[in-house]
């Protein structure tokens, strides 16, 4: 990977080998393992465990101090400390579990709780992004420089669904005057933000191991990230989280404070709840 496009630096080019070598490992077994649901909509396969099993030893043994802090390792392990990586194994599992070829392993490093780096690895396509506090973000060997623009009739959106209640109106103004796209990954969703495929990401039941690496990319290329009243995402406190829901608004500049003030609208309105 040599020393270029920011990966000089020692933890962010683990988290890219790391990345691959996953996504590898998830190629090579779908479709002959079996999915346990812990929800309606939240599959986990050995896959999963057994690509943060290898993530999580590797990062213990190259860095020790590091905290780090999983989807399927619930207890933060030493997430207090300055460098906390932030691992999501497989993030479309239900993809994964289907036979879509739309999954990616994404793995972020916060410091001191801010976006500090990170990387979102789509083994199908061999899609890659990562990015660096302060050194940029790049896809293999873009560099990465989102420009503002409004919505218009040729933007793409994605919006989760089940839709939240309150945002229903903004999800079907939208249907009416955008495109609609949706990956089924939300860190994938950051990824083709940050590279400007899509314009708007709603999102309002992300995981916090959903977004550290998307975020980053997203804020590196230029874009923005808040919870949908336009307040920061960041800093976060690791050791406190309990898997709850991290809801945001992220795209680039312009498009991200349209939707930010569309949803501040529609929020009023209701109960208040963020």
């Amino acid at each position: 990977m040599g020393t270029t496009h920011g990966l000089d630096d020692s933890r962010l080019a683990l988290a890219v080998a790391l990345a691959r070598e996953g996504g590898r490992l998830a190629v090579a077994a779908q479709g002959r393992v079996a999915v346990a649901w812990k929800g309606p909509d939240d599959g986990m396969t050995a896959v999963d465990t057994a690509i943060q099993s290898r993530i999580v030893n590797e990062i213990g043994n190259a860095f020790p101090g590091d905290g780090m802090l999983a989807e399927e390792e619930p207890h933060a392990r030493m997430a207090d400390r300055e460098f906390v990586w932030v691992i999501d194994p497989l993030d479309g599992t239900n993809n994964f579990a289907l036979g879509v070829p739309c999954f990616v392993v994404s793995i972020g490093i916060l410091r001191a709780g801010f976006a500090y780096a990170g990387v979102v690895h789509d083994p199908n396509t061999g899609f890659t992004c990562w990015a660096r506090r302060g050194r940029g973000a790049f896809a293999g060997e873009r560099h990465l420089a989102l420009p503002g623009q409004q919505l218009t009739e040729a933007s793409n959106v994605a919006v989760r669904v089940p839709l939240e209640p309150r945002l229903k109106p903004l999800a079907y103004e939208w249907l009416e005057r955008h495109k609609l796209r949706g990956f089924g990954s939300v860190a994938l969703h950051l990824a083709y933000a940050s590279i400007g495929a899509l314009d708007v990401v709603v999102d309002h039941k992300a995981a916090l191991w959903d977004l550290a690496a998307g975020a980053t990319l997203l804020l590196e290329a230029g874009g923005a990230i808040t919870d949908p009243l336009g307040r920061p995402l960041f800093p976060v406190d690791p050791a406190a989280y309990r898997r709850g829901p991290v809801p945001f608004v992220a795209g680039n500049a312009i498009a991200h404070a349209e939707a930010v003030t569309r949803c501040r609208v529609l929020l009023a309105a209701g109960d208040g709840r963020a």
